[in-house]
């Protein structure tokens, strides 16, 4: 199917149909099984950090991460995206897109080095940014070079369908990030501008490995239509990006806001909250994250996956709310004590959107396959917004309490959307996204099958 050619409508998936490949169980299966790696590691350095600097430091540290993060979103030209589905849509036109991976990569950074450089060099109150030393300033505009390089190539890997190689490079990354903390912990000298410095060359080991693992597409010659390639992945990336504009401050305004109008160490409580509760969209990411490029290489035949993998995406992550919920909170309590017990009730709070929006993703990479960034767009702006007035009025009386309830009622009008465009693009009914009885007992089925298949390995190995 040539690009950009809208799939024609395909009917209802009938009740018993579950047509998902092995190609994709597989790569959800790693995907996930990384994923899952990456977070323990990542929760784990979140609360070696959290422990040892203590609230206030520790949200002095998230203002130095936070506008490098945004930022590269940003000014990233919505390679986050086009990078995942475009190695799939054009497979013999890699090594033209590898070339400009590398090239708009390098001009994003320098586009946010510039805004972060004015964002502290221009006089105006800039509240706990403030506190921000002149080293610290300097290490978060380092950052964000090696940081975009290395998401923008991790992006390029999984889009070529190297779903295990980007997973390696995940967790090699995190796994050198927290054995780093531990030796300087151990050593007595953990500051803010160390933590750092340890994130920024945490990044080295992705980008090493990511080239290395592309090198069949290496290349800096500008072929003749690499013009027209630069043009389309553009004219559909820079609408992505006008979306990242509004989805990424939909996740992190709130975090900016607190950083304006809140003490630093309400700011490094909130900052636990968000970093555990995000940890609910592992499953939601995972299957996202392997569906975009999935989709991409045969749009029209795998388009029926669609409804019943957000189904049962979405089922899962509601039946572990409660779970998670306890678990979340024994952790914050038990590991950080009386400090961060601010955190317990915005991470509650923040999971009930987390689970819901998570989920919609699925539908969100259809749209994306489709190439329907506008739909991106849309949402983003409209969650943006909702978000944006709902902080200013329950940050001041709430605190951030009150961000994490505007970030939930965002999330779940974000979810509503996706649903909305989603049927529309798609021409289906409602219907195929509504539970079934199949889907919870396809659930029980492979509990019970997983459950069989480790006690029979736990029996063996006895």
């Amino acid at each position: 199917m040539p690009a950009g050619t809208p799939a024609p409508p395909l009917p209802c998936i009938p009740k018993r149909v579950f047509s998902m490949t092995v190609s994709l169980g597989k790569s959800i299966k790693t995907q996930f099984v990384g994923n899952v790696l990456f977070s323990l590691l990542m929760v784990a350095a979140a609360m070696l950090t959290a422990r040892i600097l203590g609230p206030a430091d520790r949200g002095l540290l998230r203002l130095a991460q936070l506008l490098p993060l945004v930022l590269t979103k940003i000014f990233s030209f919505g390679l986050d995206i086009s990078s995942a589905a475009f190695p799939g849509l054009y497979p013999d036109r890699r090594r033209e897109l590898f070339l400009l991976t590398v090239l708009l990569s390098l001009a994003g950074s320098l586009l946010a080095i510039l805004i972060e450089y004015l964002f502290f060099a221009l006089p105006f109150p800039k509240g706990q940014f403030g506190q921000m030393t002149p080293l610290l300033i300097t290490l978060s505009i380092v950052y964000i070079p090696f940081f975009m390089l290395a998401q923008n190539l991790m992006t390029f890997v999984r889009g070529c369908g190297q779903i295990d190689r980007s997973v390696r490079v995940q967790l090699i990354q995190t796994s050198s990030l927290l054995v780093l903390l531990l030796i300087f912990v151990l050593a007595g000298r953990f500051t803010v501008p160390l933590a750092m410095t340890l994130f920024i060359l945490c990044t080295l080991p992705g980008i090493v490995l990511a080239v290395a693992y592309l090198r069949p597409y290496w290349n800096l010659r500008w072929f003749t239509q690499t013009g027209s390639l630069l043009k389309t992945s553009l004219q559909f990336g820079m609408q992505v990006s006008l979306s990242h504009i509004a989805s990424f401050l939909v996740l992190y305004q709130d975090q900016v806001m607190l950083g304006f109008m809140v003490p630093l160490a309400q700011v490094g409580q909130y900052m636990i909250s968000v970093s555990v509760a995000e940890r609910m969209r592992l499953l939601p990411n995972a299957v996202s994250m392997a569906f975009l490029p999935h989709l991409s290489s045969d749009l029209q035949n795998r388009q029926a996956e669609v409804p019943r993998t957000f189904r049962l995406t979405l089922l899962i992550s509601l039946l572990a709310l409660v779970p998670y919920g306890l678990l979340g909170t024994a952790a914050i309590a038990l590991l950080l004590g009386r400090p961060y017990a601010g955190s317990i009730a915005p991470f509650l709070i923040l999971i009930a959107g987390v689970a819901v929006v998570g989920a919609a993703d699925i539908l969100a990479g259809d749209l994306a396959a489709r190439q329907k960034p506008k739909y991106a767009v849309i949402n983003g702006y409209t969650t943006f917004l909702l978000n944006l007035v709902l902080n200013f009025l329950f940050i001041p009386s709430m605190s951030i309490i009150g961000a994490a309830l505007a970030s939930t009622l965002a999330y779940w009008l974000s979810a509503a959307l996706w649903i909305f465009f989603y049927l529309r693009e798609s021409k289906r009914p409602l219907r195929c996204l509504r539970f079934e009885a199949d889907d919870f007992r396809f659930l029980l089925q492979t509990a019970r099958d997983l459950l069989r298949r480790t006690a029979g390995r736990f029996h063996k190995s006895a």
